[in-house]
């Protein structure tokens, strides 16, 4: 079969037998795919070094015939984030695993961007603001400036419903301030902005409650 080439960045590694490894990566053309990395958990190994998360990959491989393809060659680029931040990207990968399916053609461009985000933004709130920048672009999120019910302009204190912006009339549930709805847009345009205690909370509480009603669990250690 004819090698296929592609700039990755690598979701998953689980052993397999005494000497592979599958791994599940997200590329920039072909979506999610899984792919038999065969002897690279062998010590001599070409792709022991190079198959590493929060790194750009470029790979070759062949298509299998029973859906899980051969990789053939990988490559190692840039790193995506410094070192400090590792853990934190770990735990958005985590996230990004779940959110796209094998199979699924998109998100590549919505995880750099994540990273990319995670990156440039400043203080406890990195984490959140990535995450929100992640299921904005995948659709699950809309802007704070409207109810996501009805369409009528936010004013004054809103409300977080089965993971939806709505107002007064068109639900209950966890109140969001208008400085909050501030504070996040801010953050999300890229400036700094200091959140209290309470209003980190909240937005952290905003993301769970959304990763929980598309059916993604994560621990409270993650998020």
């Amino acid at each position: 079969m004819a090698e296929l080439r592609d700039e990755a960045l690598l979701l998953r590694r689980i052993p397999f037998s005494e000497t592979s490894l599958i791994c599940h990566v997200i590329t920039a053309q072909h979506g999610r795919i899984a792919l038999m990395a065969r002897g690279a958990r062998r010590p001599k190994s070409t792709f022991c070094a190079s198959l590493e998360p929060l790194h750009t990959l470029a790979i070759h491989w062949r298509s299998g015939r029973s859906g899980m393809g051969t990789l053939t060659d990988v490559t190692r680029g840039d790193a995506l984030l410094p070192p400090a931040l590792s853990l934190e990207g770990l735990e958005l990968l985590a996230i990004v695993a779940r959110l796209f399916q094998e199979g699924d053609p998109h998100g590549f461009s919505e995880t750099k961007q994540a990273l990319q985000r995670l990156n440039t933004t400043s203080g406890n709130e990195r984490l959140l603001a990535a995450i929100w920048q992640l299921l904005n672009d995948a659709g699950w999120l809309g802007d704070l400036s409207h109810c996501w019910h009805c369409g009528e302009p936010a004013t004054g204190m809103m409300h977080w419903q089965h993971a939806q912006l709505r107002c007064a009339n068109c639900g209950t549930g966890l109140a969001i301030s208008t400085g909050l709805r501030r504070s996040i847009d801010t953050c999300m345009a890229g400036q700094a902005v200091r959140f209290s205690q309470a209003d980190h909370e909240t937005w952290r509480t905003m993301l769970r409650q959304t990763l929980h009603e598309h059916g993604i669990n994560v621990s409270s250690q993650c998020l």
